[in-house]
């Protein structure tokens, strides 16, 4: 089960609905033939890093880490289902965006509520939505330098780091040995990513995202250049019949 919060927000920009999260969800965790590919709530915290990150990043760029190919797209039996997918991740991008850009701004991550046995009670669950939105950092690490070097920005990365780092500080394993525990910190991260968004925007404006976001199209055409950047047309690359990706 994820947690999340409905908000109304103009077309294309509103977030996917239950049933279509839902189905991103099984599409990443049935339908992507990859060891390395992401679960919805990694996803989501990885496309939160790119949106508010220090540069602006082509989709080319992050699409196939969600993946965990070297392709764009992962490989699909039609030209519909592919613009459907893609269609579905856009639009979630779009809806973080828009969150951002509202007033106030907001944020609405997807992570796992979980239970334990013996244990009636409900604890957030931000590992993989931590895990994620580090690799999203990773991406360009070292335009992030900029904020982590400071106090400030390390105070804000903290909760995320704690989370979603493999190696941590010396008092990582004592900060994250109970449910209750990493449920406290996950509930840092809301503040801690619109506090590094706000950093950001005195270098790039969330307006660059949205702007990208727009122009990215939803649906390829056989006949238009291929997505994954190989100048090439759609039909005469990633969308041949044989090889489609």
């Amino acid at each position: 089960m994820f947690a999340a919060q409905t908000h109304v927000m103009p077309v294309p920009f509103s977030p996917l609905s239950e049933d279509e999260f839902d189905e991103l969800d099984h599409f990443l965790l049935y339908e992507v033939d990859t060891d390395e590919g992401m679960t919805v709530d990694m996803a989501d915290g990885f496309l939160h890093a790119i949106a508010i990150g220090p540069i602006t990043l082509h989709p080319r760029q992050w699409l196939p880490k969600i993946w965990g190919t070297a392709e764009m797209m992962p490989p699909m039996d039609s030209i519909e289902r592919l613009n459907h997918v893609l269609g579905l991740v856009m639009r979630h991008f779009n809806g973080i965006i828009a969150g951002l850009e509202a007033d106030p701004n907001e944020i609405t991550p997807r992570w796992s509520i979980a239970t334990y046995t013996g244990d009636e009670r409900e604890y957030d669950d931000a590992e993989g939505w931590a895990y994620g939105f580090v690799q999203g950092m990773r991406l360009c690490w070292n335009d992030w330098q900029a904020l982590l070097s400071t106090p400030q920005g390390q105070a804000q990365f903290r909760p995320i780091a704690l989370l979603g780092e493999d190696e941590y500080g010396a008092d990582q394993d004592e900060l994250t040995r109970t449910p209750a525990m990493r449920a406290e910190l996950a509930q840092q991260i809301p503040q801690a990513v619109l506090d590094m968004h706000e950093h950001w925007l005195h270098f790039r404006r969330a307006v660059a995202e949205r702007t990208m976001a727009r122009s990215m199209q939803t649906k390829v055409g056989r006949n238009e250049p291929c997505p994954c950047g190989s100048g090439k047309k759609f039909k005469k690359c990633c969308g041949t019949v044989a090889d489609l990706h």
